[in-house]
């Protein structure tokens, strides 16, 4: 493996076994904290010491979120009760070498400023945002279908915010025959969902008061794909008790749960759904955009990543 590009993946979930098998196609890969599970990664190395795995590396990739806690690199698989603490870490990193991450803390990027170490936050990626709209509409739609006592066929939903998430949603939606209402902010996705066959209706009035206290009859699940606090006590008033709220909103997310609760609306908060529903995708996504960032930042690997080399690009 000499003169290989070389990284460093630490901790994770189970959507680390598919970006360590991705990567490992094109670069030297070693792996800390996949305990029972980097077995199953042909071509990588597998360190019980993390302080082995980051001696020598070009790159160190944390999962995605970096951290749990603001403290400790996120693993739930290690055996390791101590882990790997942040601070300890960026003690340890050279200058030239690169961290990514997802999520970075931001006393992280201060600190790794600090020593000079370059960082890149994965997950403010534009392209990995638009890959992964596809696993959480998918997601999202399983937890309706898991929830609901009735089809998606033939009943009628609604969909705040038409981004990325949320207009791949309505379309999903419609392909199964719910009747579909969006909400959203600006004319030009109100116009757009109305050409891709949903009802366009506005988030707000013309004084900016909120419109989801009307919402429409017979409404059975309203999916929310807005990462600001829409839904507060004094919206949920008036939330029809038979729908279900799935909220797909970043973290805080956008309802106040413990009001919804308080008043008997059923509430999911569908937040990381693309690693809880389908991690084995959502692996082979951060894989794949990993992959894209590494050719950028530190170079091409030996052997391009992607079977045959047609998937990196």
């Amino acid at each position: 493996m000499e003169g290989r590009i070389r990284l460093a993946l630490l901790g994770g979930d189970a959507r680390q076994l598919p970006v360590a098998r991705r990567l490992a196609e094109g670069y030297e890969v070693l792996v800390w904290g996949l305990d029972g599970l980097a077995k199953e990664a042909s071509g990588v190395q597998v360190c019980a010491d993390w302080r082995q795995a980051i001696k020598g590396a070009d790159a160190i990739l944390l999962p995605l979120p970096c951290s749990a806690d603001g403290v400790r690199v996120f693993a739930p698989y290690s055996a390791d009760a101590e882990g790997i603490r942040l601070d300890v870490l960026l003690g340890e990193l050279k200058k030239d070498v690169l961290l990514l991450g997802g999520r970075l803390p931001e006393a992280m990027r201060r600190r790794a400023e600090e020593r000079g170490v370059r960082w890149v936050d994965y997950l403010e990626s534009e392209v990995l945002q638009l890959r992964n709209a596809l696993p959480t509409a998918e997601g999202a739609i399983a937890i309706a279908m898991r929830e609901l006592p009735v089809t998606l066929d033939g009943a009628c939903v609604a969909v705040v915010g038409y981004g990325r998430i949320g207009s791949l949603l309505a379309q999903k939606l419609r392909a199964l025959g719910a009747e579909v209402t969006v909400y959203a902010r600006r004319a030009e996705q109100r116009a757009l969902a109305t050409l891709q066959g949903a009802k366009a209706l506005p988030l707000t009035d013309g004084e900016g008061r909120s419109c989801l206290s009307a919402l429409p009859r017979g409404l059975r699940v309203l999916f929310s794909t807005v990462p600001h606090p829409l839904f507060s006590e004094s919206v949920l008033r008036d939330f029809p008790r038979e729908c279900l709220l799935v909220d797909l909103a970043s973290p805080p997310g956008g309802v106040d749960r413990a009001a919804a609760a308080a008043l008997g609306i059923k509430t999911v908060w569908g937040s990381a759904l693309p690693g809880r529903y389908a991690p084995e995708s959502a692996g082979e996504i951060l894989g794949q955009t990993l992959a894209e960032l590494l050719c950028e930042r530190i170079g091409r690997p030996s052997v391009p990543c992607g079977e045959n080399g047609k998937g990196g690009e």
